[in-house]
């Protein structure tokens, strides 16, 4: 197999925050099975995913995704290694640092809030926080262009939730940076092997 440098990817992640997640498949245990799993895709134009949701708008620095499974090592004493090994966890999330001060955005980085917009008049929007008890989830998509301009690379998270808060700084001489985690509840009426999110690799654009 020959080294491609068209698979060395820069290119910077477009998040959207929202919408519905795509629609899992019908078999519990494999995800192209039966009917399948439906992929998540860019609308025409790249104008925002089929999964809807708000476009997060500019950011700093690195969108990053993460997935880490836990597994529990089965050792003995007839071998060096661990003979059996059972995954017992898993999480995943996305990490990235807005730059745009939106109502969207702050409810986001928020999480444990209510919002409410108002229209006539002076149109407001506003946050209030405290004291709520359920945990509000909502898809998260990450969608990066490919540098030779042909396809992308789109990651949906079913189920996420803004799982540390944030701060949301003011300061005179500087851009406000809102950091942003958001990480994932199993969504269980999907197949159990695509619970939590779909990374999908497109070879053409939409």
């Amino acid at each position: 197999m020959a080294a491609n440098v068209q698979n060395i990817h820069i290119g910077q992640g477009e998040i959207y925050v929202g919408g519905t997640a795509p629609t899992g498949g019908t078999d519990l245990t494999d995800p192209n099975a039966g009917t399948p799993t439906v992929l998540n895709t860019m609308a025409t134009g790249f104008t925002a995913p089929t999964s809807g949701g708000a476009y997060v708008g500019f950011t700093n620095g690195a969108a990053t995704f993460s997935y880490k499974p836990t597994f529990y090592l089965v050792e003995t004493e007839q071998a060096f290694a661990e003979v059996a090994v059972v995954p017992t966890a898993e999480e995943a999330s996305l990490k990235f640092t807005a730059l745009e001060v939106t109502y969207a955005n702050l409810a986001t980085v928020y999480g444990q809030v209510t919002s409410r917009v108002t229209t006539g008049g002076t149109a407001s929007n506003a946050i209030f926080g405290g004291s709520k008890s359920i945990v509000t989830t909502k898809p998260a998509v990450l969608m990066s262009r490919k540098k030779s301009g042909i396809g992308y690379y789109l990651l949906t998270l079913y189920n996420a939730y803004s799982f540390a808060g944030g701060d949301v700084p003011f300061v005179r001489r500087e851009d406000t940076k809102i950091a942003v985690e958001l990480r994932c509840l199993a969504d269980l009426a999907r197949p159990q092997s695509d619970q939590l999110f779909q990374f999908v690799d497109y070879p053409a654009n939409p």
